[in-house]
């Protein structure tokens, strides 16, 4: 640990993160066993055409499984790994961070260049106008509240009565999240970042997610040295690993990299 902590000392640093840091902060895994995609069919609940069929077909399963990821997402708070995360960036040490995750935790924990290549459920992007705009976490919380009552209600005019107006144009606005088969957000920018980092700190990711898998090979060619904090073997290939959990590996090496 005492290694990486004089790397990550030296500045330059970019984190990559994924599923696992937020799992430790209140938010399960969606493939893993006992997630969301194990009880709900990925490719119905997955993509947009399937939940618009659903939202006419089956708006009793559709209204189930938006109740289960407004449960999930409301008691979600940033983790201690959100937060080292933070001071570095505080610190000056960290350049940004390239994430997987939907959540939003990283903004909320006082991160400042965050790289959302999956999207953010904080954001609603318009179906007409092409318009993307910040809403936060309440906000996404109260359309999802909207959306259940409007399902669960007598009938269902059409998929697009169920979701929050754009601001811009009133058209219906969906979370600005990547669903399957979508392209990635903001790839390039994050590609650029993973190349400009010295060290890329690789946490709570196994490297199966393609092409989001790439960032390591991508910062590794660059000449970056990849090291990865989490609590076993994964695809990743590191140059150095600190085996253990996020949420106490992570703080205890920023500690050891701000003494």
């Amino acid at each position: 640990m005492s290694e990486v902590a004089a790397e990550i000392r030296r500045g330059d640093v970019v984190a990559f993160t994924g599923a696992g840091i937020s799992t430790e902060a209140g938010i399960p895994t969606f493939r893993d066993p006992g997630g969301l995609w194990e009880r709900f069919d990925p490719e119905e609940f997955g993509t947009w055409n399937g939940l618009a069929q659903l939202a006419m077909s089956r708006p009793d399963a559709l209204a189930e499984f938006l109740s289960e990821l407004r449960r999930v997402f409301a008691a979600a708070r940033p983790g201690p790994a959100h937060f080292a995360l933070a001071r570095l960036d505080e610190a000056g040490l960290l350049r940004g961070v390239i994430t997987q995750n939907v959540d939003g935790l990283h903004q909320e924990a006082g991160n400042r260049r965050v790289l959302e290549i999956h999207g953010s459920f904080a954001r609603v992007v318009c179906l007409a106008c092409g318009h993307r705009e910040v809403i936060g976490r309440k906000a996404f919380l109260e359309n999802l509240d909207r959306s259940v009552t409007g399902l669960r209600a007598a009938f269902v005019p059409s998929f697009a009565s169920i979701l929050p107006r754009c601001t811009r144009c009133g058209g219906p606005a969906r979370p600005d999240f990547v669903a399957f088969g979508e392209p990635l957000r903001d790839f390039a920018d994050a590609e650029t970042l993973a190349r400009e980092s010295r060290v890329l700190l690789v946490v709570g990711t196994s490297g199966e997610v393609f092409p989001a898998a790439t960032i390591p090979e991508t910062a590794s060619a660059a000449g970056a040295l990849v090291v990865e904090v989490g609590p076993g073997p994964t695809f990743i290939r590191a140059d150095l690993s600190v085996e253990g959990e996020a949420a106490e590996v992570l703080p205890a090496l920023v500690g050891a990299a701000l003494e």
